[in-house]
């Protein structure tokens, strides 16, 4: 029922996707933006642009998996054609506008500028592709793509509006779905895409009520001046220590989700170095939290990198035992909280650490 999408620098588990859209668009985008940001966070793809795409007010259609022909949604279509040449028309004018400097990838305002410009016929297209579409399943292949789009450009109005055509049980996949890519994007739910997930709550389908929760939680959705929830009871770190606050109390603590096969962790290790090296002894301290499997990989890269602080470990990979407690769903992930517990900020990527660390450690 789950599978694990891994890009650069995640793996998050959306529900099996796969067998219902190719992710043409959403994967060749995030192609695109990887080389120039070097982490997942192009929060604006499509930006204001999505508002000018048709309002959808078509009756919703009943889908439900068991009934779904595998044989249409994986074959190539017009769908499948559409989407590669929208897709190929979108990484030419936005890799011509890097290449002259009238766009800075690196900018969040700049590439949402851009995407709204170039984004939006993107939707208005593809409606009118699904007006001449015959067969349920070539709609939801559509849908199905434009909805993990629209996750990526963190408009959750907009993903009500897809996910408003479709009943059954697929609507439900749908609506986590959509859920935990605008999470990663750090998109604020509408009201109207909280009444959904209040909905998916309801389901039969266990997995489907745990993500549901766990996007309602307040401190997953906005962690921000929030006290950062206990650890798990019984969990010990590698020199043998207890994984609890109460050890780290009156510290500014950073607590580092991690890996040492993640690209953009490893990024970051030089600047966490360097920012425990000269903060450490005016009351920072870390704990890591492994998401390896390998201990031989994972104790040589602690040693070689100098990271003296304490780790949590378990060897289980993505079923790591502390991160369920946090919704850890993509990493790195990193909180760093002040010395009575509450979460200053989660964005500590490059030197954004440093500067948190110079403020709160005077």
């Amino acid at each position: 029922m789950k599978t694990s999408f891994r890009f650069i620098e995640i793996e998050f588990i959306i529900f099996d996707c796969t067998k219902y859209f190719h992710g043409i668009l959403v994967h060749q985008f995030e192609r695109i933006f990887m080389n120039s940001f070097k982490r997942f966070a192009f929060a604006g793809l499509v930006g204001a642009g999505l508002m000018l795409s048709p309002v959808f007010a078509a009756e919703p259609e009943t889908l439900n998996q068991k009934d779904i022909r595998q044989e249409i949604m994986q074959k190539e279509d017009a769908v499948t054609e559409f989407l590669k040449k929208a897709s190929q028309g979108l990484n030419e004018k936005i890799q011509a506008e890097i290449a002259s400097g009238s766009m800075n990838p690196q900018d969040m305002a700049s590439l949402k500028e851009a995407m709204t410009r170039h984004g939006a016929q993107i939707f208005i297209d593809g409606e009118k592709l699904r007006e001449t579409l015959k067969e349920p399943e070539e709609r939801l292949k559509l849908d199905m793509e434009l909805l993990g789009l629209v996750g990526q450009a963190a408009k959750s109005d907009m993903a009500v509006k897809i996910i408003g055509k479709w009943n059954g049980d697929i609507r439900e996949i749908m609506i986590v779905t959509a859920a935990q890519r605008l999470q990663m994007m750090k998109e604020d739910f509408s009201p109207e895409f909280d009444a959904l997930l209040k909905e998916a709550q309801q389901s039969t389908n266990p997995e489907i009520v745990k993500v549901a929760s766990m996007m309602l939680n307040e401190f997953f959705r906005n962690p921000i001046g929030k006290e950062f929830p206990k650890f798990p009871e019984g969990m010990k770190t590698t020199d043998g220590k207890d994984l609890s606050l109460e050890r780290f109390k009156g510290k500014v603590l950073l607590v580092d989700f991690w890996a040492t096969w993640c690209p953009p962790c490893r990024a970051e290790v030089p600047n966490v170095v360097k920012a425990y090296k000269e903060y450490s002894p005016k009351g920072f301290e870390i704990v890591g939290i492994s998401f390896d499997e390998s201990r031989e990989k994972f104790d040589e890269y602690i040693k070689e990198n100098a990271m003296p602080w304490p780790q949590y470990f378990d060897g289980k990979g993505w079923q790591n035992e502390v991160g369920p407690t946090y919704g850890i769903r993509s990493i790195p992930a990193m909180y760093l909280l002040d010395k009575e517990g509450k979460v200053v900020t989660s964005d500590l990527r490059g030197e954004k650490l440093e500067a948190e660390l110079a403020k709160l450690l005077k």
